[in-house]
């Protein structure tokens, strides 16, 4: 059976880590010579993915809970501008700008309690640089402020037209918002490239202890290979500045990766199958030749 080394790459780390440790036990020690590109690479994610999954497992319950909340909090928050299509439809003139302001009122309490879940989110969760997750937590500790002070101003009656309105809610959109956003997304894209890390170091050991049914050894070939690209994908997003840039390239690297996920899904399959077979199945006796009938007419 073919024993999967995934790529040249793989096979040459093992190699050489192998001939490392044999001349350690056989030979006086040499001058180690420094590593590879590609040896660089794979070190990186097994130092990525080094007790990812433990810790990812013992916080799966917290990460369950915001997401919860989140898809809650956007529940609220549609029903909320529902609600206030109807009270401005219904509003007189004079009762128009009051009406907006309480609408706006209630979507910033519902925007501050989804920006505390997420800064307490990013403040716990496994599988990000610690590099990242301060810029996040200042951009989240800068924008709560600055919400805060709208929001009084709104509760306060500081606004008199429309227009001071949404230059306000502009302001805090583009100097505040948008640099919080973006610390996340790229909170997100560092999570992303752990779970990669984890799975590519997964793929490596399985293949090194599993002998792979041809079937399985192709679509795991092509999975290995998907990650990589991903992989790749999710990298360049630290040079992306623009949030709609970065968010438009997150998605389509997250789109991506679902399709690895399902070609690792199949190459599962395919193992399964491989290593246990159906049984093979019993031919079926032609009852009509064994009838009386049939018999007698061929005699």
């Amino acid at each position: 059976m073919n024993r999967f080394h995934l790529t040249t790459v793989a096979l040459c780390t093992v190699f050489s880590f192998s001939a490392a440790a044999y001349a350690q036990e056989t030979a006086e020690p040499a001058p180690q010579e420094p590593p590879t590109a590609e040896e660089e690479v794979w070190q990186r994610r097994f130092d990525r993915a080094e007790g990812f999954r433990i810790i990812m497992l013992q916080t799966r319950r917290g990460v369950e809970l915001f997401y919860s909340f989140q898809k809650k909090n956007t529940e609220d928050l549609l029903a909320n501008r529902e609600r206030c299509r109807e009270d401005l439809r219904r509003a007189n003139r004079d009762a128009q700008f009051s009406t907006l302001l309480h609408c706006y009122q209630r979507e910033l309490v519902l925007d501050r309690g989804l920006h505390e879940k997420k800064r307490q989110y990013m403040e716990s969760i496994p599988g990000i640089s610690s590099v990242l997750r301060d810029q996040a937590l200042l951009a989240e500790d800068a924008f709560l402020p600055a919400l805060d002070a709208l929001l009084k101003g709104v509760g306060n009656d500081v606004f008199t037209g429309r227009e001071d309105l949404i230059e306000a809610k502009q302001n805090l959109h583009s100097a505040y918002r948008v640099p919080a956003l973006l610390a996340e997304l790229r909170v997100e894209a560092d999570r992303s490239l752990t779970w990669v890390a984890h799975l590519l170091h997964q793929l490596f050991l399985m293949t090194q202890n599993t002998e792979l049914g041809p079937e399985a050894f192709e679509k795991t070939s092509e999975a290995f290979t998907c990650f990589e690209e991903g992989e790749t994908q999710l990298m360049g997003l630290s040079t992306i500045e623009g949030f709609e840039d970065a968010n438009a390239a997150l998605g389509k690297s997250l789109a991506h990766l679902q399709t690895c996920t399902d070609l690792l899904r199949e190459a599962h399959r395919l193992q399964q199958l491989f290593e246990n077979p159906p049984p093979p199945e019993e031919p079926q006796e032609n009852r009509e030749e064994l009838s009386p009938r049939r018999r007698w007419k061929n005699l």
